[in-house]
């Protein structure tokens, strides 16, 4: 997947190893009382199928902990589908340059891919729907703009956050807040105000509140913005039900009847796999997915670090060790 070049913020509890297990400490206070630092290679290989993310911050990790003309970094590119116990990323350098962030190293891969794969998933079922990734209410504010990014790599079009958006070349989306239209009262006010306060190259998205009749709010709401309403998001109807494809229907057929055809319908929401199928084979009209949970949520994919060689000798591996993989593009 062609991308821009993120620039990854490397934190200082990083670099120093404040962040990392205590075993590995104590494995490098141990190799440099012995005098050892021999150069390894160091693969890591995904624990199922998955879609694949966070090479490229870990080569901001390593371009800042290790030497030029010392070190080798190979990964398969960002977005690939990757299979189980597949090498997805190898580092050889002396161990002592790279050994402390191991627990770095996977853990970046494992939640990145997971949130990556997650959202590939999402963006298969909607099938050509664009699908936006809204989580970072639902994730530590330390990793919401590298959830974005990981959501961005497995298909999605944007996310929320700005650093997010940053990092994935891509301009944040968001609507008008649920906030803004229980502060100003109603979904016009709250659009209208919105309207005078925010650049004109930013989408017009309106939110109507949930609590009231959703498609007498979308008429409201379209009518009073005219041609500056690009679309309306539905999040929920009365009595916090999930909106429905009859839902969306209606909304639809308001729309075109007051002649505002080109307002999109955003449905938003936790959109599982299985909620956006059964929306769209109901025949729901959506013309853009928000989903706040589903990939913010997604497990960890678990990568496993293993030595497989030290000072260019072969190390004898638990079981049949597996071929060079040739999907290995060099990054450092």
């Amino acid at each position: 997947m062609q991308m821009r070049n993120p620039t990854f913020e490397v934190r200082p509890s990083v670099i120093t190893g404040d962040t990392a297990d205590v075993y590995l400490h104590r494995t490098q206070r141990i190799l440099r009382n012995e005098g050892l630092n021999p150069t390894v290679s160091m693969q890591f290989s995904a624990s199922r199928e998955a879609v694949l993310s966070g090479s490229l911050e870990v080569k901001a990790l390593i371009s800042k902990v290790t030497s030029e003309g010392n070190r080798e970094l190979w990964a398969v590119e960002e977005g690939s589908h990757v299979s189980q116990n597949e090498v997805c990323l190898e580092i050889k350098a002396p161990y002592s340059s790279f050994g402390l962030y191991e627990t770095a190293i996977c853990g970046v891969l494992a939640h990145q891919t997971g949130w990556a794969t997650a959202a590939r998933d999402v963006v298969k079922t909607a099938n050509g729907v664009p699908v936006v990734s809204l989580g970072a209410h639902n994730v530590h504010p330390s990793v919401a703009a590298v959830m974005d990014y990981a959501a961005v790599v497995g298909g999605c079009v944007s996310g929320s956050t700005v650093l997010g958006a940053q990092l994935a070349g891509t301009a944040p989306v968001a609507t008008v807040s649920g906030a803004l239209v229980q502060l100003m009262g109603t979904a016009v006010q709250a659009m209208l105000a919105f309207d005078k306060a925010v650049a004109p190259d930013v989408q017009r998205i309106a939110y109507v509140d949930p609590r009231k009749d959703i498609v007498e709010q979308v008429e409201q709401v379209a009518r009073a913005s005219g041609t500056n309403l690009d679309s309306v998001r539905l999040a929920r109807t009365a009595g916090g039900r999930p909106v429905a494809a009859e839902d969306v229907q209606r909304v639809r057929e308001k729309l075109d009847s007051i002649s505002a055809r080109k307002v999109g319908i955003v449905v938003s929401g936790r959109l599982t796999p299985e909620r956006v199928s059964q929306l769209l084979d109901a025949g729901a009209p959506v013309d853009v997915f928000h989903d706040v949970s589903y990939i913010a949520s997604a497990a960890p994919v678990a990568f496993l670090p293993n030595i497989r060689t030290i000072s260019d000798r072969e190390v004898p591996q638990e079981t049949e060790p597996p071929p060079p993989n040739p999907r290995l593009r060099r990054l450092l």
